[in-house]
């Protein structure tokens, strides 16, 4: 029974719109330690026999437009079909005769809460490394072979008993620094000597800065950032789209468009960002307003850091 249900949950999520699926065993948590016992599924929800955790992609064109409001659009809406398609999945779920529960895929009201209290009570990402679906970066965010870290998960939790998948095991970061080195705000930082040790698999993560960027794009109308997640060059999606080798383009990215470039891919992402948030108001031209605002607020937000 339990063999018949998965392969129905797994096929009701990838037919609605989910792009990757997995199951983990609650028991994972507590083997491998590396999540606080307050957040563990056990602990959040002492019945929970199987977290069920699934993401939806994140299209690489888009996502290349940051900071914009299509971005902004486009978080929202993975956003929307995550939330929608967990309640749905638990209801049907309640409607067979087994107890389930959503857990959202932030965990927080707003940026400002997440400034005075950081972290959420569940950590989606290493539910997805457990149930086989990706493994954490340097970037700190789940990297996976179809779509990098270009893919937003949430999870559910259940009394149902399902066979866990495998965790995933291999470790898809090639360590090419390009998220450290390309943070506005250096809220990744990874010594050179560390860089070349693999068994330092996590950048350091500065989560004030990277909330207080946060909170300068909301200001503008387009949050988040999502920087870290452009630059990656890991997952499938890239041969999709014809971005495998994009290395150099986006490091001299704000460069070029300060000394104006005819780059097609750089023209037409300052097209769109020029329009519906206020970004690249801060010059006389938008490119030379995009640069005015990350170099304005990375300056800021080092000044709080020294002020703290």
């Amino acid at each position: 029974m339990t063999d018949r249900m998965k392969k129905s949950i797994r096929n009701f999520l990838l037919r609605e719109g989910a792009g990757l699926v997995g199951f983990a065993s609650p028991d994972t948590w507590d083997a491998r330690g590396d999540v606080a016992v307050e957040n563990r599924p056990r602990s959040l929800w002492p019945p929970v026999r199987t977290v069920i955790t699934f993401g939806v992609q994140m299209p690489l064109p888009i996502v290349e437009t940051t900071p914009s409001v299509q971005h902004r659009d486009l978080y929202n809406t993975c956003n929307r079909i995550l939330d929608d398609l967990a309640f749905r999945l638990v209801l049907w779920l309640s409607r067979q005769g087994h107890a389930a529960i959503p857990f959202s895929r932030d965990g927080y009201a707003r940026v400002d809460v997440l400034l005075k209290k950081p972290g959420a009570a569940f950590a989606h990402t290493y539910a997805a490394q457990y149930s086989g679906l990706g493994h954490v970066g340097l970037n700190n965010t789940i990297l996976t072979k179809e779509f990098g870290p270009r893919v937003r998960f949430t999870s559910i939790f259940t009394g149902l008993e399902i066979t866990a998948d495998d965790p995933f095991v291999e470790n898809l970061c090639i360590r090419c620094g390009a998220c450290v080195d390309l943070c506005p705000v250096q809220a990744l930082t990874l010594s050179r000597k560390d860089m070349r040790d693999k068994s330092v698999t996590l950048a350091r993560y500065n989560g004030r800065r990277c909330a207080l960027w946060a909170k300068a794009l909301t200001a503008e109308g387009c949050y988040p950032c999502g920087i870290c997640i452009k630059v990656c060059p890991v997952g499938r999606d890239r041969v999709l789209y014809g971005r495998e080798k994009t290395a150099a383009h986006y490091r001299k990215e704000l460069s070029a468009l300060a000394a104006g470039t005819d780059d097609p891919l750089y023209r037409a992402w300052t097209v769109i960002r020029r329009y519906g948030s206020t970004v690249t108001d801060g010059g006389d031209t938008p490119e030379e307003g995009l640069k005015v605002f990350f170099e304005k607020t990375s300056k800021n937000i080092k000044e709080d850091e020294h002020e703290q």
